[in-house]
């Protein structure tokens, strides 16, 4: 579930890779909105690894690796593959499509930002994307 202010997002997720996949996809609709939506193949495939001090950083690191490659790569990564996600480390493969130019030129901000579990056993975060 995603709550949107502005750029201001609060996404809430069972599991910790639903949290991160829900938080890329809010960041690809800001880039590019709903391109992702009827995507049927994948043109290009990367791989990163990041490990962090908690969860918080763990997602803002993520996210901006992710955005850096889209940037670089002029594409998307509609899709997430995680064969290790901890609270602290991160393994993942992105599958992504060539765009051209993405619309927004965004940042993601530090302040604020927060991942945790509420008192319902439930992955919450919340992040301010600067357009």
């Amino acid at each position: 579930m995603q709550h949107k202010v502005g750029n201001e997002i609060k996404v809430l997720a069972p599991t910790l890779g639903k949290l991160f996949r829900d938080n890329l996809g809010v960041m690809n609709d800001i880039l590019k909105e709903r391109a992702c939506d009827k995507v049927t193949h994948f043109d290009c495939l990367m791989r990163f690894e990041l490990a962090a001090t908690d969860t918080t950083d763990l997602l803002l690191q993520f996210l901006s690796e992710v955005l850096s490659l889209g940037y670089q790569q002029k594409a998307l990564f509609c899709n997430a593959y995680f064969p290790e996600l901890t609270e602290k480390k991160v393994d993942v493969r992105l599958f992504g499509i060539w765009t051209g130019p993405l619309n927004e030129n965004i940042k993601i901000s530090c302040d604020n930002a927060y991942v945790r579990k509420n008192g319902d056993d439930i992955w919450e975060s919340h992040i301010l994307f600067d357009t």
